[in-house]
Formats: structure tokens, sequence, C-alpha cells
């Protein structure tokens, strides 16, 4: 009993130790204005329509990211500011990840919060860019990626509610934990 409640504490303490806070900020950009690497990849794996262009600035940086939906998926594709390629992220429902997955993922949950809601789950995969353009296109392919899965959650804790996004490896463990930090959109008029 005493080394599951070490156990415990020491989980909650190392989750916990590596929280951060993610602040971004997203804007539309136009075409003209994206890297000729990036636009090359999107065409090559979606074809050339119906993409929408956005630049977004957070705590480490500046990306370009694009969205569009394909085969009635909602994904986001996103470069650096030269147009190399960083992760797609397609958004899934929660539910059809692996079982295995959910259950470590929501034992995790249940320890950091006393009440939690799922608000988004994406796949997110890494890996070389023809690799990444096979996998939207759903081509089966046997090369190395990396596959994570990012959660976004409404999730209450010592009575407060705080919204985090979460990214998960394939196997439910947590890779990085971050409060979301709400944009006061609130203007004092006098």
């Amino acid at each position: 009993m005493k080394s599951c409640l070490i156990l415990l504490i020491l989980l909650i303490t190392t989750t916990t130790g590596f929280s951060q806070e993610k602040l971004e900020r997203e804007y539309r950009i136009k075409q003209c204005k994206v890297p000729l690497k990036a636009l090359e990849f999107m065409r090559e794996s979606f074809g050339s329509i119906g993409m929408k262009w956005y630049g977004e600035e957070n705590l480490n940086g500046k990306n370009i990211e694009a969205k569009i939906k394909h085969n009635g998926m909602l994904f986001s594709v996103k470069f650096d500011t030269s147009g190399i390629l960083q992760d797609v992220e397609m958004v899934v429902n929660y539910n059809t990840l692996p079982e295995t997955t959910r259950a470590t993922i929501e034992k995790q949950l249940v320890l950091l919060f006393s009440k939690y809601r799922i608000q988004k789950t994406q796949i997110q995969w890494l890996g070389n860019p023809k690799v990444l353009s096979s996998l939207i296109k759903r081509v089966n392919i046997q090369e190395r990626h990396v596959v994570n899965y990012e959660i976004t959650l409404e999730g209450r804790k010592e009575s407060r509610t705080e919204y985090f996004e979460f990214l998960f490896n394939e196997s439910g463990e947590v890779i990085r934990q971050s409060k979301i930090i709400q944009r006061n959109n609130h203007n004092l008029i006098y």
C-alpha cells in the first residue's frame, strides 16, 4: 500500500512538473505569403482547393498552418516559416482511439482532475513528408512515422475549472501538458 502511495505521488509530481502554459495567436494569411515548399506539400497531398492559411504565434515562435477538410475529415498541417513540414493533425472522435491507449490516458486524467470533459481529439503524425502525404491519401505504408494524440479538455481541480492541452504518445503516456491561457477579449469602454 505504501509503495502504491509513493508511486501515485511521483506520478502526480512528474506529470505536473513539466506543465507549461499555452498562448496562441492565429490570423489568416494570403496564399501568396506561404513558402513554396509548404504549398507544394499541400497540393501534392490534398489537391489545390479549399485550404485556408494561417499564421500562428505562440510562446515558442512562429509557424504557418494550413487547414482543410478532405474526405470528410478536418486536417491542420503545420510548417515552420521557411515551409518545412512540422506535423499533420487530423480531428477524430476520442472513442476511435485504441482501447488500451484510451485506458492509459483516462488513468492519468483521473489522477489530475476531479472532473474533466474532452473537447477535441486529434491524431498527430510526425515523419518524412512523403510518408505523411501517403497517410493523408490513406495509402498503406510500412515506413516509420510517429503517432501522437493531442487532446484539448476542460479540467476541474481544487474547485477551479481551466482548459488544458495534452500531447500523448501512441501508448497513452503524457509527452506534454499545457494550460491554455484564455485571451481576455473584454475591452473597457468609457
